[in-house]
């Protein structure tokens, strides 16, 4: 558990709050669920393991996180919980899946939303089923945004959605995004694609398309690129942000900064999709920033 982020862990325990998309339960309960190509499955001492490298809050908004059914589910709450790690975009019914999970920290409270787009069947929770929050309904979303915005000093939201591989967020995604933002949300996160996106500012607010994965096997070059962000939010202004390039460890998918050449590849891909967006990176050494 420990061991799988420990390459990464300075780059997340110094933060005030750091977040990651949890892609699954962290359960030894269960069992698959039918039909479904692929079913993921966190061996339990993950949780200790996120705890330990400074994670403070995951999405649970995903198409994964009922992969072993409601009892996986349930037990991930309990788990994450017994390590004071919160969590957004599930719960044990569909007024649980949409509430937020609140913080507070040196810089203030923040809130934070989660909500997927990719929605396998079955998995939005219900009035007395335990499931994920989604975008379906996103006059709700906005109404969520809106009142965390009232009741905290920041609020962060988080996206499972967009088209696996591609690079280039799409116009549902942008759209999204912008109407967020306008209803108050302060910093966009997203995730889905297994390939990392662009960066944009948007009235003084960021967006991130596709952090890209994380701890994940694979075994293509571009869906091993990843990158830690790491923001200052300024209620008054926009943000500021550096970028540490990472590259998971063919093929189990181990997360480690990388430098020079694999640093540039990730670094001038990223910068590549952000000034599409707008957004213009400039460069020191091997990590990436913008102001």
């Amino acid at each position: 558990g420990e061991a799988v982020l420990a390459k990464v862990k300075p780059y997340l325990e110094s933060a005030d709050l750091a977040f990651i998309n949890l892609e699954g339960p962290i359960s030894d309960k269960g069992s698959p669920v039918p039909g479904k190509e692929y079913t993921f499955r966190s061996r339990t001492a993950l949780a200790a393991g996120l705890a330990s490298a400074g994670v403070d809050v995951v999405s649970l908004a995903n198409n994964h996180a009922r992969d072993y059914g409601a009892a996986a589910l349930l037990d991930t709450f309990e788990r994450l919980e017994a390590v004071d790690i919160k969590w957004a975009g599930a719960g044990a019914d569909a007024t649980e899946a949409r509430s937020p999970a609140l913080l507070e920290t040196p810089a203030g409270s923040v809130v934070v939303l989660a909500f997927t787009g990719i929605i396998p069947s079955g998995f939005p929770a219900g009035a007395d089923r335990p499931g994920v929050a989604t975008t379906s309904d996103q006059s709700r979303v906005l109404a969520a945004v809106r009142a965390a915005a009232e009741r905290a000093d920041y609020v962060i939201v988080s996206f499972h959605w967009g088209v696996e591989y591609e690079g280039v967020a799409n116009g549902g995604q942008r759209a999204l995004a912008h109407k967020v933002i306008d209803a108050g949300a302060d910093l966009v996160l997203g995730h889905h694609p297994h390939v990392i996106q662009g960066l944009e500012i948007y009235k003084d607010r960021l967006i991130a398309y596709s952090l890209g994965d994380f701890v994940f096997d694979h075994y293509k070059r571009i869906t091993g690129e990843a990158f830690v962000l790491q923001v200052t939010l300024d209620s008054d202004g926009p943000p500021t942000g550096t970028i540490i390039p990472v590259y998971l460890s063919d093929p189990w998918g181990i997360p480690a900064p990388v430098h020079d050449r694999e640093a540039d590849v990730i670094l001038d891909r990223l910068a590549k999709y952000s000034s599409a967006l707008g957004l213009q990176l400039k460069r020191t050494g091997d990590h990436a920033f913008f102001d």
